[in-house]
């Protein structure tokens, strides 16, 4: 390689990560207003929480639908990374553990998406009905979901925890149900048992004794 290829180099390498930081920025501001305000954080409330203009915004998202999907890729890898296990952590390979995330997860209204207080059940539904490509990212993300689900629930039934006679898919898709349908239940204030509602669930799929 020439001596000067390097320098000749640098400045795209520097305009690359400048344009990285930016998008890393807007996305992190985006994550933190829609966590405390709900999906309807301004536009210009995140570019100023980011410390960046509309201009800025505008070179790595085309509108606002398309950065809230790029948070809600990124919360909810995030997030079944931390219940299934992600690439740096083994994944979970006890029935009873995995259920007890779950359980945790929703009492703390992170999952379906991570809330904090700010992400209720019906605006995420607003925000799919309104807008396409926020009705296609929370769908991939469910769809993600369950399709982790079901390799566990395979992993789970080859060491016997879970009866093999139940559909791996099936486990998958009543799990992110029954979690999805609790989330609804507890925004509407209805009076919940969540760890027994784990318990119940974990003698339905265990074989039996």
């Amino acid at each position: 390689m020439p001596a000067g290829s390097a320098a000749k180099a640098s400045p795209a390498r520097t305009r690359a990560e400048t344009k990285r930081q930016t998008r890393e920025a807007l996305v992190r501001a985006a994550t933190e207003m829609f966590a405390a305000q709900g999906m309807g954080a301004s536009l210009d409330q995140i570019c100023a929480h980011a410390g960046y203009t509309r201009g800025a915004f505008y070179v790595h998202f085309r509108n606002r639908d398309e950065l809230a999907a790029a948070v809600m890729e990124r919360v909810g890898a995030g997030l079944l990374d931390a219940l299934l296990g992600g690439p740096e952590e083994p994944p979970v390979e006890d029935l009873g553990v995995l259920l007890q995330r779950f359980a945790l997860a929703l009492q703390r209204g992170d999952y379906p998406l991570k809330s904090q207080g700010g992400l209720r059940p019906y605006q995420l539904l607003e925000a799919c009905a309104r807008s396409e490509t926020i009705r296609s990212q929370y769908l991939q993300h469910v769809r993600r979901s369950m399709e982790r689900l079901e390799q566990m629930c395979r992993r789970l039934q080859e060491r016997g925890q879970v009866r093999a006679d139940l559909p791996a898919e099936q486990f998958g898709f009543l799990l992110i149900t029954l979690v999805i349908g609790l989330d609804t239940l507890r925004d509407l204030a209805f009076p919940l048992d969540i760890a027994a509602s784990g318990q119940a669930l974990l003698r339905m799929v265990a074989p039996a004794s």
